[in-house]
């Protein structure tokens, strides 16, 4: 991306300020320079979502494709087996 056009030093006595055709460059630059990091954004944000979307991502986290991919039965003994574990660790902190 190009620099802006230097501008007067305005520090001095004898800056009288922009001229008009100064602060509409500066407009027009700020506004060109905020669409571009908006088309930046919106790409990388498609990406994301493509991601996301694809059959690979599935738009599902790690726990969701684990349960989908067990039984019911699984789930039950998973939980049983994890339940049992939970309560022996507890009964063994409060002293039995």
């Amino acid at each position: 991306m190009e620099k802006m056009a230097q501008l007067p030093p305005h520090d001095g006595e004898k800056w009288e300020g922009y001229t008009l055709d100064e602060l509409r460059y500066m407009r027009a630059y700020t506004a060109a320079r905020l669409e571009i990091a908006r088309e930046r954004v919106m790409h990388n944000a498609s990406h994301v979502t493509e991601a996301f979307n694809s059959p690979m991502g599935g738009g599902q986290n790690i726990f969701t494709r684990l349960l989908g991919a067990l039984s019911y039965i699984d789930v039950a003994v998973l939980t049983f087996k994890i339940g049992k574990s939970a309560f022996r660790i507890f009964k063994s902190l409060r002293g039995k």
